[in-house]
């Protein structure tokens, strides 16, 4: 993101503002029940779009320097994330070699990583470092180290393969068109401010599509958000992936004066969201990630949500930032999915998105693609 991309991005915001408009997509779409509720649907989104897709699982700066580690999980796979004194990153299932029981919990620096269950160490680039008793297994002849997952980082993100057998070249690609418009926020050098995990009882759809669409500010969020954004949006597409903008009240006072002098930032938030469903949210001085994934039923999902600070000399300011989304999010969005979620199964046939909602029907008519084998 350049500053002269940048100001393209305000100087169409001050126009919707200046006319009342919009971005908008070509029609209103409807979309069968069925793809929130069918359970062989459900299972092959799991499969196809999770399990063999690359996912964008971490900022950079989550594990900034060599020695530092983080847990996560891409559906039920434990995945461990290491940066060893190399400052490589490095992708793990989180398993012990001896019984399966995982070698790390949360995040933190550490020279080796123990298992809590009999005492095997692994160093951070998932070697066998000791285990008691190691007489005891020398006719062992396979690799005890750990297992390693494909992993790739770019942008000041990483991404991780969920099964040993998603190719390397997926992970090289899985920026591919949308990495240009991430240059420059410095999520390699940003320092993490928190990390939650939420579950809802709605599908993953629909969650996620909670960030793809200010239609809803007025009402949802009346009291909190809306007082403080515009719900007019600029919306970009590259490829599989979006950006989608939407402003602080204010920047209309922008349009007073020259362009030389306006922000190298964006007044407001850009929302990109990266194939299949994680969502990186930059603002002023931080960013946040919220990634979407399903549950074990269709009408459940799992959301990670993690915040960083860009402006580490704000740092206090970007951890209220995220705690503030993050309560949003939780009190607010989740709520309403949830209550589409009881919607769709009391039987409504279908589901209306309409013309001001095009990055939902975008994310939709993406991930049916996939679905259907076909390619951008």
């Amino acid at each position: 993101m350049t500053p002269t991309e940048n100001h393209r991005i305000i100087d169409r915001m001050l126009q919707h503002l200046a006319d009342g408009t919009t971005d908008l997509a070509a029609h209103s779409i409807e979309i069968p029940s069925g793809e929130f509720i069918d359970t062989a649907r459900f299972q092959r989104e799991r499969q196809k779009l999770f399990m063999e897709m690359p996912q964008v699982v971490a900022f950079s700066g989550e594990i900034a320097q060599p020695g530092s580690y983080m847990t996560t999980t891409i559906l039920d796979v434990p995945v461990l994330l290491t940066r060893a004194a190399d400052g490589k990153v490095r992708a793990f299932l989180n398993v012990c070699k001896h019984r399966g029981a995982p070698v790390a919990a949360g995040c933190g620096e550490a020279r080796r990583l123990t298992c809590p269950f009999h005492g095997w160490s692994y160093d951070l680039d998932g070697s066998l470092a000791g285990r008691r008793e190691a007489a005891a297994f020398t006719d062992m002849e396979h690799d005890s180290n750990l297992i390693a997952l494909p992993v790739a980082e770019m942008c000041g993100l990483i991404i991780v393969g969920a099964q040993t057998t998603v190719p390397q070249q997926k992970l090289e690609n899985a920026l591919s068109g949308i990495d240009a418009a991430l240059a420059g926020f410095d999520f390699t050098d940003a320092m993490s401010v928190g990390r939650h995990r939420y579950e809802a009882a709605a599908n993953w759809k629909l969650v996620a599509g909670l960030s793809h669409e200010a239609y809803h500010f007025a009402s949802v969020h009346r009291s909190s958000l809306a007082p403080l954004m515009y719900d007019r949006a600029v919306v970009d597409t590259f490829g599989q992936h979006t950006r989608w903008a939407f402003a602080f009240r204010g920047i209309e006072k922008l349009a007073k004066i020259d362009v030389a002098q306006w922000p190298d930032a964006f007044p407001g938030a850009m929302n990109h969201t990266i194939f299949p469903a994680t969502v990186i949210v930059v603002n002023s001085g931080d960013a946040e990630m919220i990634r979407v994934e399903p549950g074990r039923l269709t009408g459940e999902s799992v959301v990670y949500y993690s915040g960083v600070a860009r402006d580490k000399d704000n740092f206090e300011a970007c951890r209220e930032a995220f705690e503030f989304g993050g309560k949003l999010f939780e009190e607010e969005d989740l709520p309403a999915a949830e209550a589409c979620q009881k919607g769709l199964s009391a039987g409504l046939p279908t589901v209306i998105v309409g013309r001001n909602e095009p990055v939902v029907q975008h994310w939709h008519q993406s991930w049916n693609k996939a679905l259907e084998g076909e390619k951008y």
